[in-house]
């Protein structure tokens, strides 16, 4: 357990402090009356029955698993590890119909574009945003607040926007990021200062509300640090990356649970592309989240109710898909109720072209909890 230093900047959140579906999984049948999620009882007056949400996640490399090595460089910097089809043409509208066909509730997404930067002034976000919300809206999604145009980098200054490819769609009929009278709920971006990408490094969180009861959640949608320790970064820092990890976990966590007042008295579930299957103590995600009381779905899910979890959720486009660590989380309050936690294998070929099979380099995760119904 470490102690974590959090600092506030208007505008931008600086959290500061730094440290030196081919296959479709089974859907399991779900009641919500048999269990209370943490936190529901001891308010007063009559219990209300917990909302059922399935949460997803899903890093959809939009700008990372580009066609050729030259649009590759062009948009990342860099040559791209997965070659999948073109974003726009085609794979967008699969990485939809992979969402939609899950069920999901809420999604959160990862790698839809990178800001602009003076070293890379081509690059954006909206070429790939556009495309995937256009193809959720025709599947019945709405889009999350994500473009804070006036956030600028604290550093250097230039435009931020969208916290550098993250989206949160959600099922429309069900909720709104709207309160009952059209005014947006609040929603916001938070700048993680250990960074290693000049693009910066954002999180970002929507409240959302059930349009049949009026109860408001919060979604996070985070990706944090990729690099290994030992690793030197485009800055020249070398660092322990999974005490970055860690801390820029417990920054958000406490930010959001704790010290925020628009969503500490609120259910509040983080998901996203962690970077880490570690536990270790003050030096992962998971260890974050524990150390502020909340738990991975996957190990409050019953093992019965784990579908998919000989997969690897980073497939690395190799076919068949690899086995191993979990990567991308879904971090909820400890003692939550889970029904089911299920990882959906971009294929289940046994050879055959990447790009031919795959959408993304990263497996589809989803996970389907009872939160506590809270109103305003």
């Amino acid at each position: 357990m470490r102690t974590v230093r959090t600092s506030l900047r208007r505008g931008s959140l600086l959290l500061a402090g730094a440290l030196p579906l081919a296959a479709l999984a089974a859907l399991q049948p779900a009641t919500a009356s048999a269990s209370v999620p943490a936190g529901a009882a001891g308010r007063g007056g009559p219990q209300r029955p917990p909302m059922q949400l399935r949460m997803e996640s899903y890093n959809t490399c939009g700008h990372g698993c580009l066609p050729t090595k030259e649009a590759c460089e062009a948009t990342i910097g860099r040559d791209c590890a997965t070659k999948l089809e073109p974003w726009a043409d085609r794979r967008a509208a699969k990485v939809a119909d992979d969402i939609a066909a899950t069920r999901a509730d809420v999604v959160a997404t990862q790698e839809i574009g990178n800001n602009a930067t003076p070293a890379q002034p081509g690059v954006d976000v909206e070429s790939f945003r556009a495309p995937l919300t256009k193809a959720m809206k025709a599947r019945g999604y709405a889009e999350a607040p994500a473009d804070y145009a006036g956030t600028r980098h604290p550093q250097y200054g230039y435009p931020l926007k969208s916290g550098a490819g993250r989206f949160t769609y959600y099922d429309a009929r069900r909720f709104s990021h709207l309160d009952e009278h059209g005014k947006a709920l609040p929603h916001d971006l938070l700048w993680l200062p250990d960074s290693t990408e000049i693009y910066g490094k954002t999180m970002t969180w929507n409240t959302l509300r059930e349009r049949s009861t009026g109860a408001q959640f919060v979604v996070v949608d985070m990706h944090l640090e990729f690099r290994a320790n030992g690793a030197t970064d485009p800055n020249g820092w070398t660092k322990n990356w999974d005490e970055v990890r860690y801390a820029d976990a417990r920054r958000t966590a406490e930010y959001l649970t704790r010290d925020n007042p628009a969503t500490r008295r609120l259910p509040v579930v983080f998901a996203g592309d962690f970077n880490s299957g570690s536990k270790a103590d003050g030096a992962s995600a998971y260890d974050a989240f524990a150390d502020v009381g909340f738990a991975d779905a996957y190990e409050l899910a019953a093992p019965q109710h784990r579908t998919g979890a000989e997969y690897a959720s980073f497939n690395g486009g190799k076919i068949p898909m690899p086995s191993g660590e979990k990567i991308d989380h879904v971090f909820v309050k400890a003692g939550t109720p889970v029904r089911q936690w299920t990882l959906v294998p971009q294929t289940t070929a046994q050879s055959g072209e990447a790009r031919d099979l795959l959408r993304s380099d990263h497996n589809l995760m989803h996970t389907t909890v009872l939160l506590e119904r809270v109103t305003r």
